[in-house]
């Protein structure tokens, strides 16, 4: 009787399901049906899958997945993420068949008022946000939503607060963010990336399966193709991601699109009605103000200060540099082109120095 448990979640938790002991991984077990590897000692406790071996197997090997696991004896079989069709495949062969599901980090209610504390500490000038956030987010801290995820879309300028947010709730709630830049896929290549090509190809879903948080962040919504849209409908409404190898749930989960949206009326004119409808909450992160700007460039100038090494602290004036900043803050806009000038200013002040004392040094 072989013993067959299939982990659904991230690699660094998988590796902590599986027991210790003498493995044999899968992409070795493909080598030795190939023949590639032809002298193996049979004392493995267990056979073992991560979600990237799959990508080495030939869609022949693949259809006949059952086959390739009696090439070598087991008692146990530990395999993360398979495609559907080996999920399936394996359920019909083998009568000890366990999934075990990677339970996320959830909003509690210590997390859910924590952000509530920090949020105008780490997210400067858009207080309105944090209040529309725990109204969103208030279904899911009390079960309300019925599993489904909660869709938040952001608009407005950059560099204001938008993908900084999603990072402070993934740090609150815990686990690293799961972020995918969108601005990146404008080609052929992101339509098999997000429904699904061949089963060795890299894909949305697969990524999805690995995520380490149930903060998914879709940076630069907007700049994706209207096409796409499509493949985020189910997603929305029920929390379940489908292409043609794999099925994920992010039941529970937070998506937050981000985007340059004007306005709502330019939101909907863009992305239509079926997709607008589906979001819980369209946020506006807004144009900061000054007092906003200034207490930006302030922790900005702290930041770089305390990285200085100590002998560097001594040539720089925090307080002649912040108010230097302060007196062209109606150019600033954004925490990006502050968080660049900033350190453009402090590093030049440190070159002119060191260029200076090695000259004088030279000279002696």
């Amino acid at each position: 009787m072989v013993d067959i448990k299939i982990f659904i979640g991230p690699k660094k938790a998988f590796e902590e399901f599986v027991p210790s002991g003498d493995i044999l991984l899968l992409s070795d077990l493909v080598k030795i049906a190939d023949g590639k590897i032809t002298r193996y000692y049979e004392s493995y406790d267990f056979l073992v899958g991560y979600s990237e071996n799959y990508s080495g197997i030939s869609e022949s090997a693949i259809q006949n997945f059952d086959v390739l696991l009696k090439t070598v004896d087991f008692d146990k079989i530990y395999l993360q993420n398979p495609p559907e069709n080996i999920k399936r495949l394996i359920k019909n062969t083998y009568d000890d068949v366990t999934i075990e599901i990677y339970d996320y980090p959830k909003l509690t209610s210590q997390k859910f008022l924590k952000i509530n504390d920090k949020f105008n500490e780490r997210i400067i000038g858009q207080n309105h946000v944090k209040n529309e956030l725990l109204t969103s987010m208030y279904d899911l801290l009390k079960g309300y939503n019925g599993d489904k995820p909660i869709c938040l879309l952001f608009y407005g300028p950059s560099g204001v607060g938008k993908t900084e947010t999603a990072k402070f709730l993934s740090e609150i709630i815990g686990e690293e963010l799961f972020r995918k830049q969108f601005s990146m896929f404008q080609n052929n290549k992101f339509s098999e990336y997000l429904f699904g090509g061949a089963h060795m190809q890299a894909s949305f879903s697969r990524d999805l399966l690995e995520r380490e948080s149930n903060i998914i962040l879709l940076d630069e919504f907007d700049k994706a193709a209207n096409v796409f849209h499509d493949a985020f409908y189910q997603l929305f409404d029920e929390g379940i991601f489908e292409d043609s190898n794999y099925k994920v749930s992010l039941k529970n989960s937070i998506i937050i699109c981000t985007s340059n949206y004007l306005d709502v009326k330019d939101i909907r004119k863009n992305i239509g009605d079926p997709l607008f409808f589906r979001f819980d909450k369209i946020i506006e992160f807004k144009k900061l103000n000054k007092e906003a700007i200034e207490k930006i460039l302030v922790n900005k100038v702290n930041k770089k200060y305390d990285l200085l090494t100590d002998s560097d602290k001594d040539l720089i004036d925090k307080e002649k540099i912040i108010k230097y900043f302060k007196e062209y803050s109606d150019y600033l806009v954004n925490t990006r082109q502050i968080s660049k000038l900033v350190d453009e200013k402090i590093n030049t002040t440190l070159v002119e120095s060191y260029l200076n004392e090695n000259l004088t040094e030279n000279n002696d």
